[in-house]
């Protein structure tokens, strides 16, 4: 008896600490004193579609969604160095488009964009290889981006 107690308390103390990230749906469906109640019927299954707010703090809302790589490199100060030149030369060219350059064991990865679509993505991937000297761009899939306000 005492063990299943024990198993059901670790079970619900595991949903909270679970649940502690809301969605955007979450945020509009919480009762406040003095406002009116909003409640959404859908399929759980839309909740990852729709994306998660990271901290209260910051308002941005992110989803799974596309970037392009334009550059990859190794280990090395040079690599460093040829990702930051790329992001310098993207942000002079395309200035509207967000630029991430970061390590990621082993290597240094220049990326560019938030794309929900993939369409969106091919579209920006045809004109970067067309106007820049970055013809070996892919698409990544399942990237977290930044969903504008």
């Amino acid at each position: 008896m005492k063990a299943r107690l024990f198993l059901i308390l670790i079970l619900f103390a595991y949903h909270l600490a679970g649940s502690a990230q809301k969605t955007f749906v979450d945020k509009l469906e919480t009762d406040t004193p003095g406002e009116g109640q909003v409640r959404i019927e859908r399929d759980a299954r839309l909740d990852s579609l729709i994306g998660k707010s990271t901290t209260k703090d910051d308002e941005s809302i992110k989803a799974l969604g596309f970037r392009i790589q334009i550059y990859a490199g190794n280990n090395t100060r040079d690599a460093r160095s040829n990702a930051q030149k790329a992001a310098e030369y993207i942000k002079n060219y395309y200035p509207e488009l967000p630029v991430y350059t970061v390590f990621k064991s082993p290597r240094w990865l220049c990326t560019v964009g938030d794309f929900l679509y993939y369409e969106d993505a091919y579209n920006l991937l045809r004109v970067l290889k067309r106007d820049t000297p970055y013809k070996g761009a892919i698409i990544l899939r399942n990237q977290e981006i930044i969903l504008e306000d």
